[in-house]
């Protein structure tokens, strides 16, 4: 199957999956529970995001003391901008029953004093949920992944290479499982998690950094929240992992709507960064590998036409010698030729790479290490007269 095809098929299933969570009792109580929380506006979200990135679920001091939860002694306030109505009086003319102003005897205008609402604005402070303490809040899905992941320490190094911003590790007192710092262009990822939920955390904060570090005002925290672990979500399940007891309730929890139009309005964006960061980390782990087996040639690597000096020295070994001897002038035993057919020059032993005599390569072939080893042997014994550093002849 083509990966576009594989990537179509796995974004119809989150949003499956994420309609079947939608529809359970589960999250119908959660539902009933999240109606009561306060809906920020995108600015008063920017504030919360700037003074606290880990923040999940806010409200006020009271609004968490009426669903049973109290703030921790100590906590610091995460400091909102909340509308502050005031009433003013201000004296105007009167008007009759057309709209037209009254005039007295006098011919000057009666007056009357008016009462005016103006919206004004205040600073309050609201509390994020992991600085309370009561209660518990319902809840669909695990609170984190577990398992391990294949070369996990390799997968990790290719994931910091590809991230647009450091990816660092800390204490994150909120519960949070990582956050994109945004002012300060960086990824912090909770220690001592599973190694599954590590690198889930790790691809959802990288496709924030990938798409929302300049994201337009208009994209809401829903769409960003959506887009970023629904991008973790397919990546894993393409590599093979499952995440959906974690990323289904997660996802659902920002689908607002029983359409779920947010999501569906996401998935081109979800497909499109799941190829392109499957793909990197193809081409990573594949250079990587190449790497450390230099001795496999790639298939699309042309191979090399024999130089002229190697032409000459497979004749006179072929000519000269006895095959079962196998041994040139000086002495110096040769590996065994292999029986299977090599690629151009490069000749592949077990885990050694022999390089012909004279032919190029990264790093030195055996045979000629070989030969520069005797020739500074020769050239030790030629100038200590056939002796030994001991004196001793040889």
């Amino acid at each position: 199957m083509e990966r576009e095809d594989r990537l179509k098929q796995l974004t119809d299933q989150l949003t499956d999956g994420v309609k079947a969570v939608r529809d359970s009792g589960e999250y119908k109580k959660l539902l009933a529970v999240m109606a009561k929380f306060p809906h920020y506006s995108m600015n008063n979200c920017m504030l919360i995001a700037m003074q606290r990135p880990d923040a999940t679920l806010c409200q006020g001091f009271d609004g968490w003391k009426r669903m049973g939860r109290y703030v921790k002694k100590g906590e610091k306030g995460i400091k909102i901008i909340a509308p502050a109505p005031y009433t003013v009086q201000k004296e105007v003319d009167k008007l009759d029953s057309n709209g037209k102003p009254v005039i007295d005897s006098d011919g000057e205008h009666v007056k009357e004093t008016k009462e005016y609402q103006v919206m004004g604005f205040k600073a309050e402070t609201t509390f994020d949920v992991s600085q309370t303490d009561g209660k518990e809040l319902p809840k669909v899905g695990v609170d984190e992944l577990k398992g391990e992941v294949d070369r996990y320490e390799l997968m990790m190094g290719v994931l910091k290479d590809l991230s647009p911003v450091p990816i660092g590790f800390e204490d994150i007192k909120s519960g949070a499982k990582g956050y994109y710092h945004t002012t300060e262009k960086r990824i912090a990822i909770q220690n001592d998690m599973s190694e599954l939920q590590t690198i889930k955390t790790c691809l959802h904060e990288i496709t924030h950094a990938m798409l929302h570090a300049d994201a337009p005002k208009e994209i809401s925290k829903n769409r960003k929240e959506l887009e970023a672990e629904g991008t973790a979500c397919i990546v894993l399940k393409y590599m093979g992992y499952d995440t959906d007891a974690y990323s289904f309730p997660y996802l659902t929890g920002y689908t607002t709507d029983a359409d779920m139009k947010e999501l569906k309005d996401s998935l081109n964006t979800i497909r499109k960064t799941s190829s392109k960061i499957i793909t990197k980390i193809e081409n990573e782990l594949s250079n990587i590998y190449m790497e450390r087996h230099p001795e496999i040639v790639p298939d699309n690597e042309p191979e090399k036409k024999p130089t002229e000096k190697t032409e000459v020295a497979a004749d006179k070994s072929t000519s000269d010698k006895p095959v079962a001897d196998n041994r040139p002038d000086d002495g110096w035993p040769l590996v065994e030729e292999p029986k299977e057919k090599v690629i151009a020059e490069r000749r592949i032993l077990g885990t050694v790479r022999i390089l012909p005599d004279g032919v190029g390569g990264k790093k030195p072939s055996l045979l000629d290490s070989l030969k520069l080893e005797k020739e500074k042997i020769k050239n030790k014994i030629a100038g200590n007269g056939g002796k030994d550093e001991k004196g001793v002849a040889i």
